[in-house]
């Protein structure tokens, strides 16, 4: 018995060529935004049910009794607003046990990808540390206590 040999090149299923173009499309979307992702060093700090939370030890600046720090919260479903990721630079108060949130950029996408929904430049109000939150970890990672 004898097999055919195809001497001709033969087109992928039309199938195939739709994942192989969504592959493609996919990497140039990946490469167009690294840069977002690149320019901080996310270290993972705790996760709950609602989000991972992230913080750029790079970033790390001491002023006194103030910590200063960028983090980044990798929510798992996005919120009422369409947010599924977000930045900021947290202040963490180690001397009265109070953080405050400034300069958020909120994005549509998980790890600060897709589309950019939000910029808040100022600075939100001091709220005290306490409970089973992500704040509190990264209070005590910063603060000691």
């Amino acid at each position: 018995m004898t097999h055919a040999i195809a001497t001709q090149p033969v087109s992928p299923p039309r199938a195939a060529r739709r994942r192989s173009a969504g592959a493609t499309m996919a990497a140039g979307l990946t490469a167009l935004l690294m840069p977002a992702l690149a320019w901080a060093n996310w270290t993972k700090v705790g996760e709950s049910e609602l989000a991972t939370l992230y913080m750029d030890r790079s970033t790390i600046q001491r002023e006194e009794n103030v910590v200063r720090v960028w983090e980044l919260q990798d929510l798992r479903a996005p919120d009422a607003d369409g947010v599924r990721s977000r930045r900021y630079q947290n202040e963490y108060d180690c001397k009265y046990q109070m953080y405050r949130i400034g300069n958020m950029t909120s994005y549509a996408g998980p790890m600060l990808t897709g589309q950019k929904l939000f910029d808040v430049e100022t600075k939100g109000v001091w709220r005290k540390v306490g409970g089973l939150s992500p704040f509190t970890l990264s209070f005590v990672i910063h603060c000691g206590r």
